[in-house]
């Protein structure tokens, strides 16, 4: 019977788990900006790595692009990008209108890795990193 009593201390233990990371995904994560407009249509959480996953797809109508986001806490943040664009960003479309020439699909499908991650920093931020 300990064995017993035990088998359901550990389901018990198991179920306050799984509670507290229900609580902890009500957080608001705030993703970087990278110039395109996105959908969310799904969210997860992946017991064995002990992450969220949240999946993303472009708003505009034809494209196939996706982007998938995992965390653990809003401080550790992975995006992975599947596919490309088959359209200019939101931001060169707003730039390019001022322009003749317009953005070819590959310029529109670069990511800045660093943007991604950490977003746009303060250009007094950047020249402090410089003398250090």
């Amino acid at each position: 019977m300990l064995s017993m009593y035990n088998y359901q201390s550990r389901e018990t233990e198991e179920h306050t788990e799984e509670q507290q990371h229900t609580d902890r995904g009500r957080q608001r994560l705030v993703l970087p900006e990278d110039g395109f407009e996105w959908k969310k249509y799904g969210q997860k959480f992946i017991k064995n790595i002990g992450k969220f996953r949240g999946y993303f797809r472009c708003q505009k109508r034809d494209c196939m692009a996706k982007k998938r986001a995992e965390w653990s806490s809003p401080e550790n943040l992975r995006i992975v990008y599947k596919g490309s664009h088959s359209h200019a960003s939101s931001t060169q479309d707003s730039s390019s209108a001022s322009s003749q020439g317009t953005p070819s699909s590959s310029a529109a499908n670069q990511y800045n890795l660093y943007t991604q991650l950490f977003g746009n920093q303060p250009a007094s931020s950047t020249r402090d990193q410089d003398h250090t």
